[in-house]
């Protein structure tokens, strides 16, 4: 049985920890060539020396995804070394925690939409053509079960979500006839480098949780990889929710 991805080129932001990690590991078992961006220079160069090691073909962009330049970069160096982009994934993010009455714009309200919203568009905007030249495409976002239910003291991180899942819709619609799918995974609670196991984010969800506990970052990764292959190739405006049934109650 041949891999799932055998012969795609994939980007991937935030990747050099959690899920994003998670998904460079496991795209690159299932036969894809993975660029992958992330802003920590050590843990990018670590992770990628350690998906060559097992036999992998990746290649480490350091990026901020707040910048320009560096979105443009990315790509660059995508058809550079392997000639198109197939996959897209918009993963990077971050999140923020504040009483409303002191929101701070710049570091709670502008640097959590520029990340897990813009950077998104312009990521976007910038590998666009080069599916559309090609007539086909996944584009896969990042999304979060706060962006269909609200998460206290998150509001900006909330919004960001919301926003995601309707810019996925709406690419979707158009480009569907191009042969480019756009949906968006929208993880619950994941354990990772944001929500270490054991921390008292961890057990405040928990018991909202049906499943009873968190999703590791590999199982959760695993739906970046039914998305970017052709298990989903009638699937597109999609918001997959994962979250252990937290959001069936």
């Amino acid at each position: 049985m041949g891999k799932r991805l055998d012969g795609q080129v994939a980007i991937v932001t935030g990747a050099t920890s959690g899920i994003g990690e998670a998904i460079v590991e496991l795209y690159a078992s299932e036969g894809a060539k993975v660029v992958f961006a992330g802003r920590r220079l050590d843990k990018g160069q670590a992770l990628e020396k350690k998906v060559s090691g097992n036999g992998g073909d990746v290649l480490f962009v350091q990026t901020d995804v707040n910048k320009l330049a560096d979105l443009k970069n990315l790509v660059a160096k995508a058809l550079q070394k392997y000639g198109k982009i197939d996959i897209l994934v918009n993963n990077a993010g971050v999140g923020a925690h504040y009483d409303s009455e002191m929101l701070d714009e710049e570091k709670d309200y502008d640097f959590v939409m520029d990340t897990n919203v813009k950077s998104y568009f312009v990521l976007t905007r910038e590998v666009l053509p080069h599916m559309v030249k090609n007539n086909k495409g996944s584009i896969i976002n990042t999304s979060s079960v706060a962006g269909v239910v609200g998460l206290p003291n998150a509001a900006s991180y909330s919004a960001s979500k919301g926003a995601v899942n309707q810019f996925t819709k709406t690419l979707a619609l158009e480009y569907a006839s191009r042969g480019i799918r756009v949906n968006a995974v929208l993880p619950g609670l994941t354990t990772s480098e944001m929500v270490p196991e054991g921390s008292d984010f961890e057990k405040n969800v928990l018991p909202s949780v049906p499943m009873g506990r968190a999703a590791s970052s590999e199982e959760m990764a695993r739906t970046f990889v039914f998305f970017a292959s052709e298990d989903s190739s009638y699937c597109t405006g999609a918001l997959l929710v994962v979250d252990g049934g937290l959001t069936a109650m």
